[in-house]
């Protein structure tokens, strides 16, 4: 019997120690766990404010570097932020300006194991296709330290434009006389206006009439009211007698040529027997 229990506690031993083995070579193989790191990242436009929930914020995406994969993203949401605190207030460089009053943002908490080196993209404004700009940058993100004030700001370059009327669906004669009525701000949808926080007398704007994707005139605006309201006229000579299309391009532009945007619209054209001027009628519609 003693030497059956001394057997006994040999092979238990052993058990044991292949047990503990296996254990200690897991945990080496297991991945640690990941330590929570907030990321704040911030949109905005250059010379401007926050892009925020009037322009449909911004899309943000954070991407390892490494790997490609989408560590997070989603909207950038919130306000413009406050005027005076990021376009009035003079500061020191370390200082904060969107963090100040509060300002659209977006926010990630990641879990990282390591320093990871991550691409943060922002594109918008959202809710203007054709004045929608991207911008990135490549950050190293180390576990723990959190990205917080301000954050991560993404400056995005450019100018919303949009032709007010006429609208597409209404079609020009040929040899009437047009009025344009367009809108200009920037990214953030701010005004541009003259004397304004983003002043129109240091801006460049111009109209382009356009047949067969030549320019074939060119027209001046004029400030005409609140909410960045310009005006500009045009008539349509005669000579483009059997042309059906026309388009009209509306640019503006900083002084610098660093903010830049333009909107667009082709109308369909009558022919001077059917137009305005000629027969004392506003042209129908399309389709009516």
């Amino acid at each position: 019997m003693p030497i059956m229990a001394k057997h006994t506690v040999i092979l238990c031993s052993g058990a044991i120690s292949l047990v503990l083995g296996l254990v200690g070579a897991w945990a080496a193989d297991a991945p640690s766990p990941g330590i929570p790191t907030t990321v704040v990242v911030r949109v905005v436009g250059n010379r401007a404010m926050v892009l925020s929930d009037a322009v449909g914020g911004a899309a943000v995406t954070i991407k390892d570097l490494e790997t490609g994969a989408v560590l997070a993203s989603g909207v950038q949401t919130g306000s413009g932020g406050d005027l005076r605190s990021i376009m009035m207030t003079p500061r020191q460089q370390v200082e904060q300006i969107y963090s100040l009053k509060g300002s659209a943002s977006f926010t990630a908490t990641l879990s990282l194991t390591k320093p990871t080196l991550v691409e943060i993209a922002g594109e918008g404004p959202l809710k203007f296709p054709r004045a929608k700009r991207r911008a990135s940058k490549t950050v190293l993100l180390y576990p723990g330290k959190h990205v917080n004030g301000d954050g991560i700001v993404l400056d995005i370059n450019g100018l919303i434009v949009q032709i007010v009327s006429p609208t597409p669906d209404r079609p020009l004669g040929i040899g009437d006389g047009v009025t344009i009525r367009t809108t200009v701000n920037m990214m953030c949808e701010c005004i541009v206006e003259p004397f304004g926080n983003w002043d129109s007398r240091k801006m460049e704007l111009y109209g382009e009439v356009r047949v067969d994707d030549k320019v074939i005139g060119r027209m001046e605006f004029f400030h005409q009211g609140p909410k960045g309201i310009f005006q500009g006229d045009y008539t349509i000579p005669k000579w483009l007698k059997g042309k059906d299309r026309l388009t009209l391009r509306v640019v503006a532009s900083d002084a610098e040529g660093i903010n830049v945007g333009y909107d667009e619209i082709t109308y369909h054209l009558v022919p001077w027997e059917q137009s305005r001027d000629a027969t004392g009628r506003d042209i129908p519609p399309i389709g009516k």
